[in-house]
């Protein structure tokens, strides 16, 4: 008779876990679980990352080597848009280009991917270091949580109301309004 050998559990069954929890979390919008989840990847499973230098193309959309990318979860002022504070009008959605670029410079960013849009752009949670800059960009006032699209900002773009920062310094459409407002 012979006898069967118990086989160990390989990296194909742990990413397979990893991957249920993840999907689990997913399900829930909970994108800093998710974060950690990814931290323990095996390198081959993180190749959805895009990282270089990036261009800012607009408060939510960078470009890296050629790749258009779309922050996740987060909606920035239109680079035509204009907001109101202390009675004058600014604009906002160029500020908020501004403020991204700046707080990126020359340094390398990381974007891990979570979709694609219908535009053919990477959707990602985007990093400078360990720093999450859809959150950033959110805390600062220069997006707003695109809750269409995940609940992971809420939190910042109430620190940033209660702060009244960015676009939260007076009255302002949101981006989604606008845009249909320009038809």
């Amino acid at each position: 008779m012979k006898r069967g050998r118990r086989k160990k559990a390989g990296t194909r069954e742990w990413l397979a876990a990893i991957v249920m929890v993840a999907g689990l979390f997913a399900l829930t919008g909970e994108e800093r679980w998710l974060d950690e989840l990814r931290g323990l990847l095996p390198a081959a499973a993180a190749s959805n990352e895009v990282a270089g230098t990036a261009s800012v193309i607009d408060g939510d959309t960078l470009d890296i080597h050629g790749t258009r990318v779309r922050l996740h979860g987060i909606d920035a002022p239109e680079g035509r848009q204009t907001c109101g504070a202390r009675g004058r009008t600014w604009r906002c959605g160029q500020q908020a280009a501004l403020a991204l670029s700046d707080r990126i410079g020359r340094a390398p960013v990381t974007c891990r991917q979570r979709d694609v849009d219908r535009y053919g752009r990477v959707v990602a949670t985007c990093y400078q270091g360990d720093l999450n800059l859809n959150a950033w960009m959110v805390r600062q006032g220069w997006a707003v949580a695109y809750r269409q699209y995940g609940r992971d900002y809420i939190p910042d773009e109430e620190a940033a109301k209660a702060a009244g920062r960015g676009v939260w310094s007076g009255p302002f459409l949101m981006p989604w309004d606008w845009r249909r407002r320009q038809g």
